[in-house]
């Protein structure tokens, strides 16, 4: 299989829980697959700053054991806390074999654009990784081909322990850059909206225009940068 949603291959959320569950992986281990990665993005609509894809793969023994789901209950990484983030964080990078995440700059977010820039964190994380995946699980609705079989799954996130994990991994590191940037780039609060318009951001950027790491293909930035241009 090269490549298919959720939907299709027939997989969706247990009823009886509200939280990522190893369901979907152990249904490929059953399938003869033995190395699922987990992928998920962070930054996708921000205005500013880096693309963000987190990879974590966990042992065949780990997804096939209950103890993990009742004694970490990991989630969707937007609906956690900034502390209970970290708190998994600190369990899964212990529990996992491999947890890393690529950054794409917001220059070459803007020279690809987001979805070729998806796909290059994920190539370079593949590379860069000693432990070498035979399946990925993919957070949303892509077409990539890695020559790996690859599973697009809509809400991931909220469905495979693997893919959740990976979503906090990349959420810790970005918020970690962007915080940073708050120093840089004062004017801006990067340290509190991470880069994503909120009316304060979008204000900010009209009243005195963008910065250095601001994507020059996302509005407003784009039709401020294409003015500015003529």
């Amino acid at each position: 299989m090269k490549n298919s949603n959720n939907n299709e291959v027939g997989i969706k959320k247990p009823t009886f829980s509200s939280l990522p569950t190893f369901d979907l992986e152990r249904s490929y281990l059953d399938k003869g697959y033995k190395i699922i990665a987990g992928f998920d993005e962070v930054g996708r609509g921000s205005l500013a700053g880096p693309l963000t894809v987190g990879m974590t793969i966990y042992s065949s023994d780990e997804i096939k054991s209950n103890n993990y789901i009742t004694q970490f209950p990991v989630n969707d990484s937007k609906k956690l806390s900034e502390k209970k983030r970290e708190d998994l964080f600190s369990v899964f990078k212990e529990r996992s074999i491999c947890s890393m995440t690529s950054h794409i700059s917001h220059k070459l977010v803007d020279s690809l654009n987001v979805n070729k820039a998806t796909e290059e964190a994920i190539i370079r994380l593949i590379k860069k990784s000693s432990v070498k995946p035979d399946l990925l699980l993919l957070d949303g609705n892509f077409s990539f081909d890695f020559g790996i079989p690859t599973i697009s799954v809509k809400k991931g996130d909220s469905i495979s322990v693997s893919i959740a994990s990976a979503s906090i991994h990349a959420k810790i590191e970005r918020d970690n850059i962007m915080k940073k940037m708050g120093l840089l780039y004062p004017n801006y609060s990067f340290e509190k909206n991470k880069g994503y318009g909120t009316k304060l951001h979008r204000d900010a950027i009209f009243d005195i225009g963008y910065c250095n790491i601001h994507r020059k293909s996302y509005e407003p930035v784009k039709s401020i940068f294409i003015r500015n241009k003529v």
